[in-house]
């Protein structure tokens, strides 16, 4: 892989947060035991909305991991949801409500606590891209060439916007602005409120894997060989990297360094400045799904020879392995973490759970269908699509 300061033709035009709430609560030491019941009832009833899984790998940098927890043991269905087709696209989960496309050609809304249909949007064409769902709004894309934004709350359409060729990247939001990359080349640059393009980004290729924004900068991968930085302001190239494959990885940034997975078997760090690369980490086959970045080791898995299929642990100061597990089927989607156990599925239908220090295998459990969608953790469960089904998976009682 080399740094590359040619690039195809650009265009500019001119020129999630997912918004925390905090509470402070101080007791004296001379609250009567009614006060306290009192307060506790008070605490529940003005709990701030949970901060839930809102985009593709959980937020605009794609770093896959949540301070909410997963179930801390096996797991059973808590519901299921079925749609006409299969699904290929990643849910969100937002104020009590999974939000996920299917190849029916419809997004839809489900009850996170019971798993009925609260709405359902149709578009012209399936729905592989994962929604994000930012401010009371649901951005999505369509192999009808369109993004859609939709009310998160009744489903009506807010706007729609026109690529020249089917969106399959998932849309990232962040300070009033939806970035994200179609089939025909190009990233755009959309006002989340108008639906208005702000800017207009060409690469030599299509751009299937969903785009990341950090630090002024969106960072993303194309098949024409290339991960690009764009100034997310101007959409302005700051650098660009040749790799010697298709990128269908979505990148993930941390601590000025941008993690991304290749076609040609590697896994890459790469200065989020410069584009310098920092190591290159060895797979033995391609990766498709996002890096989930810790402090101190990154997660990925990658299709490997018809017999052995990996999830590996490595080191993120020096890309050396700290350890690897051979799975049953290949992994095509990105890991979730949470607490201390990486979740992640394969191909073949099987969600694992795995230790985050030793990749010791906490349980697995069988979906039973082909599984093309990462999974996302909110409210101590964990939701994704199998076949053409979304479930909602809870922890057994003991």
């Amino acid at each position: 892989m080399s740094s590359d300061d040619s690039s195809p033709a650009e265009e500019t035009v001119s020129p999630e947060d997912v918004a925390t709430e905090t509470r402070e609560r101080t007791k004296t030491e001379t609250e009567t035991e009614t006060e306290t019941e009192t307060e506790t009832e008070t605490e529940t009833e003005t709990e701030p909305e949970i901060s839930g899984w809102p985009m593709y790998q959980s937020d605009p940098a794609n770093g896959g991991t949540t301070t909410e927890s997963g179930p801390s043991g096996k797991v059973t269905e808590y519901w299921t949801f079925e749609t006409d087709e299969d699904i290929h696209s990643s849910p969100a989960v937002m104020n009590g409500t999974v939000y996920v496309g299917s190849n029916d050609e419809n997004l839809y809304a489900v009850n996170a606590a019971t798993g009925e249909e609260q709405w359902v949007y149709k578009t012209n064409s399936s729905i592989e891209s994962s929604p994000a769902v930012v401010d009371g709004t649901v951005y999505v894309g369509s192999n009808d060439t369109t993004v859609y934004a939709l009310d998160a709350t009744t489903g009506s359409k807010e706007w729609s916007f026109s690529a020249d060729g089917p969106v399959k990247t998932s849309p990232v939001v962040m300070d009033g602005t939806v970035y994200i990359g179609s089939d025909d080349t190009n990233l755009y640059a959309i006002d989340a409120a108008t639906g208005n393009k702000q800017w207009v980004f060409n690469t030599g290729d299509a751009i299937t894997a969903s785009p990341a924004v950090a630090d002024g900068t969106v960072f993303f991968g194309s098949e024409d060989y290339h991960l690009y930085a764009v100034d997310v302001a101007t959409g302005d190239k700051q650098w660009s990297v040749a790799s010697e494959s298709y990128i269908n990885s979505a990148p993930a940034v941390a601590d000025e360094t941008v993690y991304f997975g290749c076609g040609d078997h590697s896994v890459y760090a790469v200065a989020a400045e410069t584009g310098d690369q920092q190591w290159s980490f060895d797979t033995g086959g391609p990766v498709w799904g996002s890096p989930v970045v810790t402090e101190d080791l990154v997660y990925i898995g990658s299709y490997h020879d018809a017999y052995t299929r990996n999830v590996y642990a490595i080191t993120r100061d020096s890309g050396d392995q700290r350890w690897d597990l051979p799975l049953n089927s290949g992994i095509p989607v990105s890991p979730a973490l949470a607490d201390e156990t990486v979740y992640l599925a394969t191909t073949g239908g099987s969600l694992h759970a795995l230790e985050t220090y030793t990749g010791d295998r906490e349980w697995d459990f069988q979906l039973g269908s082909r599984i093309h969608s990462s999974p996302a953790i909110a409210d101590k469960r964990i939701y994704i699509g199998s076949g053409n089904t979304l479930y909602a998976l809870t922890e057994q009682e003991q």
